[in-house]
């Protein structure tokens, strides 16, 4: 017994050094086979960072000359409206390139994805290299880990780097072009909804390379379904929380709220019934009288407020993670069952 006791430390340090190591070895692999790939994303995202942060710089600089002369956007001395002019160009110029960024950074995920469903996985299953991949290299389960692990950490890095910059250089540009929270291009690249869509566009890239097992079928189907789910998502955004109603007597001084996201609005009856807001648009009618004769009382406005913009974000979040965690699981049990 004595000759055996001091064994046991040393087999439990040999048995646990390959668990140690099991991810490892098929990682370095990856990135070394995809180095090309790494690099050449790194550099875009860079590229990316630097302008966004140029831009700002910029519209801080069209700023500080405008406001060197003196003048404003309201004013009235005709001095004043060539340097208006020229600033209000500037910073529209500058916002497009911000809001080609944006929608840029919508884009990006289902492009990740794609790379995950064809070179990444189905490759693998057409060039025959998976076999030797399961039989020398690692685990199938091992192997699937990596190629969903590697990717989601490096996508969601970048990406949420990206989004960052973008809402910072966004916010340098106030006046007369401020961001607005619910724009397509602003709300889909900020907050958490990126790094959620990135990981729903590499867990369905995921599958769609098991199930597929072809290249290029399968990143054309990973970018239909990643752009069908946020299609989707954005008709179903102003549904996602409970809008604030707001009423008021058609004809008042009512001022709409500012930066809210108008999802209806238009008139109602004595008896509740909603009338479009367009019902009585015609000029060559009398607004009142056309208004009493369908019976409309009273006008409605459905929005979102800007304080909506979080739970908006978060619930929205909670979709894509939910999708995505569905999809890592179809996938492990397509993978089970090609393995046997």
């Amino acid at each position: 017994m004595s000759t055996l006791t001091p064994a046991k430390p040393e087999a439990a340090r040999v048995s646990a050094a390959p668990v140690r190591t099991v991810l490892r070895g098929p990682t370095r692999v990856l990135l070394r086979l995809h180095r090309r790939v790494l690099w050449g994303a790194g550099t875009v995202s860079l590229v990316a960072i630097v302008g966004m942060v140029a831009v700002a710089l910029g519209a801080d600089r069209v700023a500080a000359d405008f406001a060197a002369t003196g003048c404003t956007l309201s004013s009235t001395a005709e001095s004043c409206f060539g340097p208006a002019r020229v600033y209000t160009d500037h910073m529209l110029d500058l916002d497009r390139l911000l809001g080609y960024v944006g929608l840029a950074l919508l884009a990006l995920p289902a492009v990740m994805g794609a790379f995950v469903a064809g070179p990444l996985i189905a490759r693998e299953w057409e060039s025959g290299s998976i076999k030797l991949s399961w039989t020398q290299s690692s685990r199938p389960s091992v192997w699937l880990v990596t190629r969903l692990a590697v990717p989601a950490a490096l996508v969601v890095c970048g990406i949420t780097a990206l989004s960052a910059v973008h809402v910072w250089a966004q916010g340098r540009i106030k006046d007369p072009f401020p961001a607005i929270w619910y724009d397509l291009s602003y709300f889909g690249a900020s907050g958490t909804v990126p790094a959620a869509a990135a990981l729903m566009a590499l867990a369905v890239g995921a599958l769609a390379g098991l199930v597929l097992r072809r290249t290029v079928p399968a990143m054309a189907v990973s970018l239909f379904v990643s752009g069908l789910v946020a299609t989707a998502l954005v008709r179903l955004r102003d549904s996602m929380w409970p809008t604030t109603r707001d009423t008021f007597t058609p004809g008042s001084d009512y001022v709409w709220p500012d930066r809210a996201a108008v999802v209806e609005w238009g008139y109602m009856t004595s008896g509740g019934d909603r009338l479009s807001s367009n019902i009585c648009a015609d000029p060559s009618v009398d607004f009142e009288v056309c208004l009493s004769e369908h019976g409309g009382t009273t006008g409605y406005l459905e929005y979102h407020p800007a304080s909506h913009y979080w739970p908006l974000q978060l619930v929205e979040t909670g979709v894509l993670l939910a999708l995505a965690a569905l999809a890592v699981y179809a996938a492990f049990r397509v993978l089970r069952r090609l393995h046997g």
